[in-house]
């Protein structure tokens, strides 16, 4: 009974994942090369973040451009989780700098980059997007995040929650930063399920 309940367990995850898979497929949105951004926020320079939106970028044929807050978080890891923890568990705005060269009504789809910080977006995205819902609407976006272990908590809630129905939310990706240098399969496998260049 055991061994049967197991099998059926293992069947019925496998069904699931096809059953993910097939969704994700039908959310699969049709573009023109030149038609997508990759816009991300990443804390480090040489981070987790920013290897996913290069590597995703350069499978989409996509602009890529990071994020700046106006006041940036500490370089020092401890100062900065007592900087951002209560912007992020408060759901609170972090002013971002203009971002040279973007024109969003050039995209039709978008790809947004954060890490997880206490499982959410981190505060430079939320504001971004916030401010620019209405240059947004009516767009494909899809959220990529990169996490220590937290997996996708409540990201793609929140980052569908910022949006409404303004646009199409495709569905999100979670991966591991430790992994994430060994992971551009995953990387470019989220590009090509999500959108399909024309």
């Amino acid at each position: 009974m055991k061994k049967i309940l197991k099998y059926g367990i293992v069947a019925l995850g496998a069904l699931a994942g096809c059953s993910q898979d097939a969704a994700n497929a039908a959310r699969q949105v049709e573009t023109a090369k030149g038609k997508v951004a990759v816009i991300y926020y990443s804390w480090s320079p040489e981070g987790n973040t920013r290897f996913a939106a290069e590597t995703i970028a350069k499978k989409a044929g996509a602009d890529i451009f990071a994020l700046q807050p106006v006041t940036p978080y500490s370089s020092d890891f401890e100062t900065c989780c007592k900087e951002a923890k209560p912007e992020c568990r408060g759901k609170l705005a972090r002013p971002v700098k203009p971002v040279e060269g973007l024109d969003l009504a050039k995209y039709d789809v978008v790809f947004f980059g954060t890490p997880n910080w206490w499982g959410t977006l981190a505060p430079p995205l939320r504001t971004f997007i916030t401010e620019n819902l209405a240059a947004l609407k009516g767009k494909s976006v899809a959220l990529f995040q990169t996490h220590g272990g937290g997996g996708m908590q409540s990201l793609g809630k929140d980052f569908a929650d910022l949006f409404g129905d303004t646009a199409t939310v495709l569905p999100p990706k979670a991966l591991g930063g430790s992994s994430i240098r060994s992971s551009t399969k995953a990387l470019e496998e989220f590009v090509t399920s999500r959108i399909s260049l024309k």
